[in-house]
């Protein structure tokens, strides 16, 4: 199946109503990207720190009110919005967000499983006031395109994502993966050595028009945190986190800053996907904790609500600090 993109994003059509700002409290200052539509629409988008040491990473999901990501006829994510047949403009709001997380990285994480079922998948930026504040910040026009793939099998290279010139790829995989990979793979790549991370951007400059691999880990596990600081190295500085089950492990590895949950007023019900359902679940006294950073609402079916992420915490210890 395939979903219509919509290509323009009325600013009044889709303009969020802000309830809740917790940003001045948390210190949050950082504005990473000059966009009018994005201030008239949402608000002022700022955000914390960026770690020392390797990439920013947020996460954007659109659940029902049970917390679904997904039906069970269809696992189209998109569907959870566009089925609130009460507030269409607010599934369009939740679409936008998604472009504006887009269009302040310098990255998207994308799992295989995603362009295997999603055919129209691109990962661009549809909205052309926004990649018009990219160009003009001399950013790209789009994000690096980051696929994960623990097996490096199946992989559709054939997908449209792969022809498109004009965003370069990177592949994160296992050591055993990488066998199943260079079996597989069809067009040019490059093994990216960062042992010395000092000349992993000269290695990606050098080797353009081909897909960059980065492997990871030991076995059959490839390892997000050398991921990230390998990113950090190729001055990808912000990373957008699409598919569940890689937020899932993030979250698990203390690695995702934050998460924008768009709750669409519509119940689901069943057994159906949730963010993680796949993945070995949190335990009651050792789980990740979230501080609401702000709350948008749209009519009174859609609620917009951003989390920053908190480790370490515990019944038995104090909270540790933001990390």
């Amino acid at each position: 199946m395939s979903l219509q993109r919509p290509t323009e994003f009325n600013a009044e059509e889709i303009k969020l109503i802000l309830l809740f700002d917790n940003t001045q409290k948390m210190g949050y200052s950082k504005k990473f990207l000059e966009c009018e539509k994005i201030e008239k629409v949402y608000g002022n988008l700022v955000f914390g720190e960026t770690p020392a040491d390797r990439a920013l990473t947020y996460a954007c999901f659109v659940m029902s009110i049970d917390g679904k990501i997904a039906f069970e006829d269809s696992h189209l994510g998109p569907l959870i919005a566009r089925t609130n047949f009460l507030d269409p403009s607010g599934a369009k709001a939740d679409y936008w967000i998604l472009n504006v997380l887009r269009g302040i990285s310098d990255g998207i994480i994308i799992g295989s499983g995603t362009l295997v079922k999603e055919l129209d998948y691109r990962g661009r930026i549809f909205d052309t006031d926004i990649v018009n504040a990219r160009i003009k910040a001399g950013m790209p026009i789009a994000p690096w395109k980051i696929i994960v793939s623990n097996s490096g099998r199946r992989i559709p290279y054939e997908h449209r994502v792969f022809t498109d010139k004009e965003v370069p790829i990177l592949i994160n995989t296992s050591p055993e993966g990488f066998k199943n990979l260079e079996k597989e793979i069809i067009h040019p790549y490059v093994v990216i050595d960062y042992s010395d991370l000092s000349t992993v951007r000269s290695q990606v400059e050098n080797n353009k028009g081909k897909i960059a691999v980065i492997i990871t880990g030991s076995n059959g596990i490839s390892d997000g945190h050398v991921l990230f600081k390998v990113l950090k190295a190729m001055g990808i500085e912000r990373v957008l986190v699409e598919p569940p089950s890689y937020t899932h492990y993030l979250m698990g590895e203390g690695l995702l800053d934050e998460i924008f949950i768009n709750t669409s007023a519509i119940f689901v019900g069943g057994k159906c996907a949730s963010i993680g359902w796949n993945n070995e679940p949190f335990t009651s006294t050792n789980h990740p904790h979230a501080e609401v950073v702000s709350i948008h609402i749209h009519k009174s079916n859609f609620i917009y609500v951003r989390y920053k992420l908190r480790y370490g915490i515990t019944n038995m210890a104090s909270p540790k600090k933001y990390l």
